[in-house]
Parts: structure tokens; C-alpha cells; sequence
């Protein structure tokens, strides 16, 4: 009896003995993931000065032919609020948003703010040119044949927009369609024409 005692006395400090080992591994394994992401390393802290198409970072860069043929792009309006609206003639929601888009242009051009109405039409710009034309659009509208600016700034949407402030920093992402003539938006629009 006095050996069956002592092998389930042994048996515990081993069950024992592996449990604390075991606790200790996960302590060990716990300490060093939470250096790993902590925000004394270099290499796992955010870089706002690179470019990506996230609220506070700079705007990814991006040159498209406008309908007169030209290139333009973001670094044609730097030290600009500039609205980046991606659409297609195509899209429903879009045709009822771009008068609104006029409105705030028209209203805001004077003090610093642009359209940039990126078009996602494959098909050429006869289609665009017309619908420009239609709804007598004064801002910029550029052609993105490629996917060069579909690239940088992906969505899962149509009509999406992207509000740049004038360091070049992206300072909203709306997807969907918006009311762009509300007194809200006009509102926030004034203070980022202010900073």
C-alpha cells in the first residue's frame, strides 16, 4: 500500500511539475508577443507619411488623362481640399449624386476646393464626354480606362469618394452616394478649407 501511495504521490508532483511548466511557456510566449506589437518597436509602428488610401495617411498619387486629352492628377492641386468622387455613367446612384458635386464645386472653387470626378468607364470617353456634357458639369473628370486609380484606392462600392485635405492626407472615405449639398457637408468642408 505504502508504494501505491508514493506512485500517486509522484504522479501529482509530475501532473504538478508539467502544469507550472506549462504556464510558464504561455507566460513566456504571452511577454513576447506583446513586445512584438508593443510601440517601442520600430518596425510594427504606423508611418502616416506613407501613401495609402486610409483616413490620415497621404493620398496615394495618381496622373490620368482628363477629357481634353491632358494628364492631371492630385499633384495639379496641391495645397487644395480636393474631392475624389470614383463613378461610372453607368451607375444609378452616381447620376443622382454629381449634381450635388456641382453645387459644392461651384460653391466652394473660389476657396480652395476641387473635383476630381474619376471616371470608371472602360469603354472610352464618347459615354463620359456626353453625360459631362448633359448635366453641364464644370469640374475636373478624369478617365481611368486602366484601373490606375481604382488600384490605389480600392472599393467594394460605386459611387466612393475620398476627401483630401490640404497637407495631401486623406481625410474622409464615403462609400456610397451622398448628399454633397447638405449644410453638414458644407460645414465640414469649411473647416478643412480653415486648417
Amino acid at each position: 500500500m505504502k508504494s501505491i501511495a508514493l506512485k500517486g504521490k509522484s504522479f501529482i508532483r509530475l501532473k504538478d511539475g508539467l502544469l507550472g511548466l506549462l504556464i510558464i511557456v504561455a507566460l513566456i510566449f504571452l511577454v513576447l508577443r506583446f513586445q512584438k506589437t508593443g510601440s517601442g518597436n520600430p518596425q510594427q509602428e504606423i508611418n502616416l507619411n506613407q501613401f495609402k488610401a486610409e483616413e490620415a495617411y497621404l493620398a496615394p498619387r495618381f496622373t490620368l488623362r482628363n477629357l481634353k486629352g491632358n494628364l492631371e492628377g492630385l499633384d495639379d492641386h496641391i495645397g487644395k481640399v480636393i474631392v475624389i468622387n470614383f463613378w461610372a455613367t453607368w451607375c444609378a446612384p452616381c447620376i443622382k449624386e454629381m449634381p450635388s458635386f456641382e453645387t459644392l464645386y461651384r460653391r466652394f472653387r473660389s476657396q480652395g476646393l476641387t473635383v476630381l470626378a474619376v471616371s470608371l468607364d472602360k469603354d472610352g470617353s464618347s459615354k463620359v464626354q456626353d453625360y459631362v456634357d448633359k448635366f453641364k458639369l464644370s469640374f475636373p473628370v478624369l478617365l481611368d480606362t486602366e484601373g490606375i486609380a481604382e488600384k490605389l484606392y480600392p472599393s467594394f462600392t460605386i459611387p466612393f469618394t475620398y476627401v483630401i485635405d490640404k497637407q495631401g492626407r486623406v481625410a474622409a472615405r464615403i462609400d456610397g452616394a451622398k448628399d454633397w449639398e447638405s449644410a453638414e457637408t458644407f460645414k465640414a468642408v469649411e473647416y478643412l478649407l480653415k486648417q
